[in-house]
């Protein structure tokens, strides 16, 4: 018989609970990058900063670009969307702490919608800066998606560690099973 090791699954429902904190946090400050008013003082600054990276942009053309992200509803769309993917990897690894079978089914419909959003405002994006002629992109967000990928690989992969190792899945609660109470007719 295989020895349960509840080791496994309470350790992956921590990480995955650590990382959905993340993943929240980037769905609210995409919602409240959308309803945060830009100032022309604000936009300064920012344009500041691109060049102190090496992007050569007017605060014009940087207004611009924050009204067009804003009136397509690019923040708002993805980060609920973001928002959404963090609370079901947060709910799945709470269940994966409590030993639960359901937390790797939740945490990887988590972990597989936070990966559609990210192509999805991949291309998004980039449809958006080539329809304005205005583009932000650096080597930089080239290294910061690739740690978004690499960060949501784990959210899709950990919940599934339980399900290949034996003592994992041993540890896990048996799905509940519904009884069926058999009626018997008296006569």
């Amino acid at each position: 018989p295989i020895r349960p090791n509840t080791s496994i699954p309470k350790t992956i429902g921590v990480l995955m609970v650590l990382g959905s904190l993340l993943v929240i946090f980037d769905g609210g400050g995409a919602i409240f990058t959308h309803f945060s008013e830009l100032t022309t003082s604000g936009a300064e600054d920012q344009v500041e900063l691109m060049k102190l990276i090496g992007i050569d942009i007017t605060v014009d053309e940087y207004l611009q670009w924050d009204s067009e992200f804003k009136e397509s509803n690019f923040h708002l769309i993805t980060g609920i969307i973001k928002f959404c993917a963090g609370v079901l990897i947060f709910i799945g690894g709470i269940q994966l702490f409590l030993r639960k079978y359901a937390g790797i089914k939740v945490s990887l419909s988590g972990g597989g919608l936070w990966f559609l959003v990210q192509l999805i405002s991949i291309f998004w994006a980039s449809s958006i800066e080539s329809n304005i002629d205005i583009s932000l992109a650096t080597q930089w967000d080239v290294a910061a998606t690739a740690m978004c990928f690499i960060c949501n690989a784990f959210c899709i992969l950990l919940p599934l560690i339980p399900m290949f190792a034996p003592a994992g899945k041993a540890a896990l609660l048996p799905v509940q099973n519904l009884k069926k109470d058999n009626f018997v007719e008296e006569e």
